[in-house]
């Protein structure tokens, strides 16, 4: 489910890597928090158990836009492969908003995955979320290995559904951010499509080209006009090609001399900005804010339930040791006693 915080102006979207033991979902969120930016990603966090571990990072990408003036902030989970931490996947995979199924691609693999992403599905179900109509993605990992099954008979076993699918080598960093990619692209579109907004794309606006006269120019200036369509796309223009646009009209124009002591003055004499009311709170943004907080204290309780029942099952396990060595120690006590009174009963008879 997405957060808005209207204080920060945000919208947190949460993407959760699901799958087997070991089919590469932890080595994809490695190779994505190296690859991204380190200014606008955050740190790595793992939770670990005996055999397997938890990951978390959130990344707030420039690149992407704003929506209604909200920047988008997208938090990655993994969940744990073990079926036998099936509590801590439920508890992670609640408040999703999107599923990348990361399946290995080894035929000795077929029937972990088949249980895994029966598991998933069960998993969202009782969390009320529908798996037809989440953003979810397959990703065919390890596709460097000799003994894989072909695309056609993971599809067949693992796609009855008609997903999306990706192949992808995530050890050697192969099809990594593809995947990443296409599934913030399909979130992002089905966000826009269910709550109506409209993508605003960082480049520059198409003013400030239109603004400097033709005559300052020199000569028509002839920028290509982008079309609707990819406006509204999650992409933007290289940071170096903004930079270079930027510059282009203070040097280009030539001011006069009355114009640079009206700008001086203004520089000497700044006028106070003016006081910016913060926009009003309806009853009902409220409430999904609230909402939002008692979904986030659920996961985290469900969390730490998780790790209670990990500890009480290590306690149970050192009680029984424990048992077992008192048993142990009355056994060879009640040997010893045996061959006491066996040695008395020697001595008696002589």
């Amino acid at each position: 489910m997405a957060l808005f915080n209207y204080a920060a102006k945000e919208i947190t979207l949460k993407i959760v890597y699901y799958g087997p033991g070991l089919s590469g979902k932890t080595t994809n969120l490695q190779q994505l928090h190296s690859a991204l930016d380190s200014q606008t990603t955050g740190k790595l966090i793992s939770l670990a158990t005996e055999t397997d571990r938890t990951l978390f990072f959130d990344f707030l990408p420039v690149e992407i836009g704003k929506i209604k003036d909200f920047s988008v902030r997208f938090q990655l989970y993994t969940v744990p492969g073990q079926i036998k931490y099936n509590l801590t996947r439920k508890a992670v995979l609640k408040g999703a908003d999107a599923v990348v199924f990361v399946a290995d691609s080894q035929g000795e693999m077929r029937e972990a995955n088949m249980e895994s992403i029966a598991n998933m599905k069960e998993n969202l179900l009782s969390n009320n979320i529908n798996p037809d109509s989440i953003v979810l993605i397959l990703q065919y990992n390890k596709r460097d290995l000799p003994n894989i099954l072909p695309v056609d008979e993971l599809n067949k076993i693992l796609n009855s559904s008609g997903y999306i699918y990706l192949e992808a080598e995530a050890i050697n960093g192969k099809g990594v951010k593809e995947t990443f990619q296409t599934v913030t692209k399909l979130l992002i579109r089905d966000l826009s499509v269910k709550h109506q907004f409209e993508i605003q794309p960082p480049a520059q606006p198409e003013e400030t080209f239109t603004a400097v006269p033709d005559e300052i120019m020199g000569q028509p200036p002839s920028y290509e006009r982008t079309d609707a369509a990819e406006e509204n796309t999650v992409s933007s223009f290289p940071q170096d090609v903004l930079e270079v646009t930027a510059l282009k009209e203070p040097l280009q124009s030539s001011p006069s001399q009355q114009e640079v002591v009206s700008v001086g003055k203004n520089i000497e004499e700044p006028s106070l900005p003016k006081k910016v009311e913060a926009p009003a709170c309806s009853s009902e943004q409220i409430d999904k804010l609230s909402e939002n907080l008692k979904e986030n204290a659920a996961m985290l309780s469900g969390i730490k339930s998780a790790i209670n029942e990990l500890m009480d099952e290590l306690k149970k396990s050192r009680e029984e040791q424990k048992e077992i060595l008192n048993i142990l120690r009355e056994v060879k006590i009640n040997e010893a006693i045996e061959r006491i009174k066996e040695k008395q009963k020697g001595w008696l008879a002589k």
